[in-house]
């Protein structure tokens, strides 16, 4: 496939403007109500709040709050096992997806950073979104130990976090 060389001053011009046009959206009023009314929840009640209120356009709406067009509100899942509740992404251009394809701003539970790997685990595929939001509403760790790649647990934790 030929076509325009593209540099790397290029993709961080689009990955630049891609996250300020995040910035702009997770940092109005409206937006920033919706998070501080996510967070005033128990850290169990989150991915609900997620499914109910957040991933849902018509109750974003009677909060003020429409995305604008080609941001996402999405719930995501990574291989570093942090718990994610949610993500707001935006795609970079297609000229430009020579080596990254979106930015993202994400939105966790609180969790202490030394129980995050660093190291190549967290490069390892993700938890399914699914499991990795049932386990948040567990109170469960979804740490590589009690849990496999395919999403299955192997043994229930009664660990949780708290605020």
């Amino acid at each position: 496939m030929s076509g325009p060389d593209i540099t790397a001053a290029d993709i961080y011009r689009s990955m630049r403007q891609a996250y300020d046009e995040l910035i702009d959206f997770v940092t109005t009023k409206e937006f920033e109500n919706i998070v501080d009314e996510l967070y005033a929840l128990p850290p169990t009640n989150r991915p609900q709040f997620v499914n109910d209120v957040i991933l849902n356009e018509t109750e974003l709406k009677k909060r003020g709050i429409v995305p604008p067009a080609g941001i996402l509100l999405q719930r995501s899942s990574f291989g570093d096992r942090r718990p994610t509740l949610f993500v707001v992404k935006k795609y970079i251009p297609e000229l430009h997806q020579t080596h990254w394809q979106n930015v993202n701003i994400t939105f966790d539970n609180p969790f202490d950073e030394a129980d995050v790997p660093r190291d190549e685990r967290a490069w390892r595929p993700p938890l399914p979104f699914e499991v990795q939001q049932a386990l948040v509403a567990a109170g469960a760790d979804a740490d590589t130990s009690s849990i496999s790649e395919e999403g299955h647990s192997r043994y229930s934790s009664e660990r949780g976090s708290a605020d």
